[in-house]
């Protein structure tokens, strides 16, 4: 009854941890920034691109780069200890044999993280101006005799 009461805390757990995600600020400045993607990278993403649109605008940002990177080492240390207890025949002599195993091990940690820039906004103004069309030669204003004459430098 334990064992399965563990197991399904257990399980329980391991879904939880594995439906949330959350995304996090590396680095920001006014032309782009770097988010890092933690847990589950469907909801991190959903939460990148909240933090996308409300650092440039919604829509206006474009990711440059996305993927693993190093982010630094990770050293794990392992020692392990066994001791052999040995006793006479006759109970009066025992002798304790003791033996250390250290492990070590280090590997490059990496993290997935989403590198993005702000777009400019087009506008969407719209141009009332006519526009302008190239005039046919016998149609094009006269030349002023000022606009003809440069003036010595």
């Amino acid at each position: 009854m334990l064992r399965k009461l563990s197991r399904g805390l257990l399980i329980g757990s391991l879904m939880a941890l594995a439906a949330c995600g959350t995304a996090r600020v590396i680095h920001r400045d006014q032309t782009g920034g770097v988010l890092e993607l933690q847990g589950d990278r469907g909801k991190a993403m959903e939460q990148a691109n909240q933090e996308m649109s409300g650092h440039c605008g919604p829509g206006n940002w474009t990711i440059t780069s996305e993927g693993e990177e190093a982010v630094g080492t990770d050293t794990v240390t392992r020692e392990d200890q066994a001791s052999d207890t040995k006793t006479s025949k006759s109970g009066r002599r025992s002798s304790t044999d003791t033996s250390t195993t250290q492990t070590q091990s280090t590997r490059t940690a990496v993290a997935w993280r989403v590198h993005y820039a702000c777009v400019a906004l087009r506008s969407a103004r719209v141009d009332r101006r006519r526009p302008s069309r190239p005039r046919a030669p016998h149609l094009r204003r006269p030349r002023r005799r000022a606009e003809l004459i440069r003036p010595a430098r």
